[in-house]
């Protein structure tokens, strides 16, 4: 990932520890995506006929999978909504792209 944004020099950097809100809102969706696809699960209790622990194994290998695709778009929501709350103002020689 770029440290600047090539257009406007918006950092993607702005402090230490400034994707933590991203974080969060990773964690948040991805608990309520598996408690939403587990409740739907338990209505049709034998849909895959293996054991408690190959199940428990595919729901923890599901769950790192989904965190893991979900990283990139919440922290470009976290930085859309930092950028929404505290707009950057380029400096005069951004604004013509030199």
């Amino acid at each position: 990932m770029h440290r600047r944004c090539p257009s406007c020099a918006l950092s993607y950097y702005p402090e230490s520890g400034f994707y933590l809100g991203g974080m969060i809102i990773n964690y948040i969706v991805t608990v309520w995506t598996v408690i939403a696809i587990y409740l739907l699960s338990l209505l049709v209790p034998d849909f895959i006929p293996w054991s408690i622990n190959a199940k428990i194994l595919l729901w923890m290998l599901f769950t790192v999978v989904l965190s893991l695709s979900l990283w990139r778009h919440t922290r470009s929501l976290w930085l859309a909504l930092n950028y929404w709350v505290e707009p950057h103002e380029p400096g005069p020689h951004i604004k013509n792209g030199f």
